[in-house]
């Protein structure tokens, strides 16, 4: 009678069906891989070493083809194997899955199978999963990664409160985490500089209603700001927009920032209490914010040139 406790032996699908095979791979869950040295021996200096030592013992074997038992389950051995055959393609469940698989392919030493989770992972799970796969970037040396992720956690406001904490944080060192922090700053300062100076404003926005005169510009309650076509009187309404959304900027300093309603909105609605601003002031706010926006942008792909955050 079989032991209770034995594990009823399986047959992994295609391509790892192959009874041509020279070596088997069996997973902790039995399930076999019929594989063979030369692919894995390229991959891997850990199983090139393996395959160089005389068969022990213990191994056994089906067909004269010696089994190895490894500790990875099937459907991690599947996705790392799939890595390493150059015409196989994979897809991961979830990042838990991809970390799994990016630590075999650590533990057997297959940097290129683990270059190839990372682009997968970076493919699949980037959209929801950007504070981890910087982590994961970090810790195993892809500068490229990190910097893509980074890019992407310019979207969380206040990036350093402690609510902010994620999954990924076991994954990362602290001095990998401080240089996110600080890249997320330095954005948020350069974003909010852009509001403070309208240097970068060109001479064909030399009409726009926001500088023309009127009464929001009559009295003491004017700002002077500097453009590219000279000094300009704005109206208390709009230059109290550049300051709460240079706030906003160094909170988040992103494109969808300039997008929320709410301090466009404000402006807008003071904008209109003036008779003279309220015919055209929509259309040349919109366009402000328009030219605002690829400003902003400029600006922190600068800092993200700059490529400070990862130093291997």
């Amino acid at each position: 009678m079989a032991d209770a406790n034995e594990i009823a032996i399986a047959q992994a699908q295609a391509p790892f069906d192959d009874h041509n095979c020279d070596i088997i791979l069996r997973s902790a869950d039995g399930v076999d891989f019929h594989v063979f040295k030369l692919i894995l021996s390229l991959m891997s200096p850990v199983f090139k070493d393996m395959f160089a030592l005389p068969q022990s013992e213990p191994q056994s074997y089906v067909s004269s083809v010696p089994v190895i038992t490894v500790t990875e389950s099937s459907t991690t051995l599947e996705s790392l194997l799939l890595l390493c055959y150059p015409a196989a393609t994979t897809t991961f469940g979830s990042l838990d899955d991809a970390k799994v698989v990016m630590k075999a392919a650590s533990k057997y030493d297959m940097q290129a199978a683990l270059s190839r989770a990372g682009d997968l992972a970076m493919a699949q799970f980037l959209p929801n999963h950007f504070l981890e796969l910087y982590a994961l970037s970090c810790r195993f040396g892809w500068p490229h990664h990190a910097q893509t992720a980074a890019t992407r956690t310019l979207e969380i406001k206040d990036l350093g409160r402690p609510s902010n904490m994620f999954n990924g944080m076991r994954d990362i060192t602290a001095l990998d985490h401080h240089r996110l922090l600080e890249y997320h700053y330095k954005c948020g300062t350069a974003a909010r500089t852009v509001g403070s100076s309208l240097s970068w404003l060109g001479f064909s926005y030399r009409h726009m209603q926001m500088w023309r005169e009127c009464s929001c510009r009559s009295g003491t309650g004017f700002v002077m700001l500097q453009t590219d076509f000279g000094n300009v009187k704005v109206a208390p309404w709009f230059h109290d927009y550049l300051v709460s959304s240079g706030k906003d900027l160094l909170a988040r300093p992103c494109e969808s920032t300039l997008w929320e309603m709410a301090p466009y909105n404000r402006a807008i609605t003071k904008a209109t209490e003036c008779t003279y601003c309220r015919p055209t002031i929509v259309e040349h706010m919109d366009r402000f914010r328009a030219s605002y926006i690829a400003r902003v942008k400029k600006v922190v792909a600068t800092v993200s040139s700059s490529c400070y955050l990862i130093h291997y």
